[in-house]
């Protein structure tokens, strides 16, 4: 078995810069008449024991995401061609003061996004 090294906490990481990667929209979503989107979450299939712990998540998880005004505006730009440094650009530009500081917001968001696979980076994936 191949063992990775620990991780360490501060200094540099190994991996790729979040700021310079293109996060692109991987799930059904919807838009309301307030401007708003709601994500839709997919019913993963069960064909693994290992899979079997995503379907158990989705049945415990929310079906439908309401994304604020702000995340609704980055997820519209989250359209494959648009990199994170500019996500935050626009981002701030959009909402100013209210959202500093943009890029660990904007980073927050994506995470939690990347996470539960309603992103995924074209660079990674």
């Amino acid at each position: 078995m191949i063992r990775r090294p620990p991780r360490q906490r501060g200094g540099s990481q190994e991996g790729p810069n979040l700021l310079d990667l293109t996060p692109r929209r991987e799930v059904t979503w919807e838009q309301g008449d307030d401007g708003n989107v709601t994500l839709v979450r997919e019913r993963p299939r069960v064909r693994s024991p290992r899979s079997l712990g995503r379907w158990v998540s989705f049945m415990m998880a929310p079906p439908r995401i309401r994304l604020d005004d702000v995340g609704s505006y980055a997820w519209l730009l989250m359209d494959g061609s648009t990199d994170v440094r500019e996500l935050a650009e626009l981002v701030g530009a959009q909402f100013g003061d209210r959202v500093e500081p943009v890029g660990q917001r904007l980073g927050h968001l994506i995470r939690v996004l990347r996470r539960e696979r309603f992103v995924s980076y074209a660079e990674l994936d």
